[in-house]
């Protein structure tokens, strides 16, 4: 299954969840691989981290019944470090292992598992950032690896083995430019969305009586207009930002008043401008000759409530950026979740991205 959701929506912590509150007979093992850089370094972290279970470490205890090479390259490291000193079990799995040999290694790992019983959940979180890495890097190695991850919905023996790949962008609009979508294509899909406006209300209005805090009717409903969305962590930001404020005007009550200027004072100003930053420095890091353009059309974007397919390819225009495929970059953004798309109109993804790019991305100016 292939989880899917921006930044701060709540991935993670969902994930974490699974793995602190395992179903009844499954275990979980939870990898983040967001700068795993090569297949031979994922299968490191994969090793390790299954290694910590107490079967998996038993079974290769067993030497005599394991691949040679397997055994070769995880005994060896067990023999030199404590199999709980995960970070120190990374680094020599990684130093034992040629690149070369993952692909031999990772099928037999898996084959192993297969002697056990029961059931394991091994959640991959931000799969997508990684495989985009592989591109980057050697995009041949990183198509074998896709193939390989493909292979092991294979029907199974013995223990159950599922796999959750999480990711905060979507890495198939750059494998549907390389004609190689069906290497993901049979993974089921799940997207996380935002509560609905009835919800978020309630949500809000559950937060604040956990809080203790007194408020004006109307105030949870004035909170999730704010924010704009219904996402919780934007939502609990915002939440609290207005408790802060309101303890240091020492306000015997949150009133519907004081919703808005909390809002941009606190939540898109300093006290929050790093926490939601990497929606611009994600575009130097990840977007190459497209960090311009992209800039450019988010700015446009950031001045209006919703542009036209025409109007933005007039902005690349005006800039001398007439090359740009506007189509692509426009997919490419709403794949990444900084835009929706609808016909011939184009958005920021939620006004609360909107308005916080508004005030802090670089080279924004409001038109007059």
């Amino acid at each position: 299954m292939l989880l899917t959701a921006p930044r701060r929506w709540g991935k993670s912590s969902l994930m974490y969840a699974l793995h602190d509150q395992p179903w009844p007979a499954w275990s979980v093992r939870q990898l983040d691989v967001e700068y795993v850089e090569t297949p031979a370094q994922f299968l490191t972290e994969l090793a390790a981290n299954l290694l910590q279970l107490d079967p998996v470490l038993g079974v290769f205890k067993k030497t005599r019944e394991l691949p040679t090479s397997l055994v070769r390259w995880v005994s060896g490291a067990l023999s030199e470090v404590e199999v709980g000193a995960l970070g120190d079990l990374k680094l020599k799995l990684r130093d034992s292992l040629r690149d070369e040999q993952w692909p031999e290694l990772a099928e037999q790992l898996l084959g192993q598992l297969q002697r056990l019983e029961g059931s394991l959940l091994i959640v991959i979180d931000e799969f997508p950032m990684m495989v985009d890495t592989f591109l980057d890097k050697d995009q041949e190695g990183c198509l074998r690896f896709l193939r390989w991850v493909r292979a092991q919905r294979r029907p199974q023996q013995g223990l159950m083995l599922r796999f959750l790949l999480g990711g905060s962008v979507n890495i198939e609009p750059r494998l549907e430019r390389l004609a190689q979508e069906a290497v993901l294509n049979d993974l089921e899909r799940f997207q996380l969305q935002p509560l609905p406006l009835d919800r978020a209300i309630e949500f809000v209005t559950e937060v604040l009586k956990g809080e203790s805090v007194p408020f004006e009717e109307g105030t949870p409903r004035k909170i999730v207009e704010t924010a704009g969305t219904g996402v919780h962590f934007f939502l609990q930001v915002l939440i609290n930002e207005c408790m802060s404020e309101m303890r240091q005007q020492r306000w015997p009550r949150l009133l519907v008043e004081h919703i808005q200027p909390a809002y941009e004072s606190r939540v898109l100003g300093p006290p929050n401008r790093a926490r939601f930053s990497h929606y611009h420095s994600r575009l130097k890091s990840n977007y190459g000759a497209l960090e311009e353009p992209a800039r450019l059309l988010l700015a446009e974007l950031a001045r209006a409530p919703v542009s036209n397919v025409d109007e933005l390819r007039m902005v690349l225009l005006r800039h001398g950026l007439d090359k740009v495929e506007l189509d692509d970059l426009v997919a490419r953004l709403e794949s990444d979740y900084y835009v929706t798309r609808s016909g011939g109109e184009v958005r920021f993804h939620s006004n609360f991205l909107k308005d916080w790019w508004l005030r802090n991305a670089p080279g924004i100016r409001r038109k007059p």
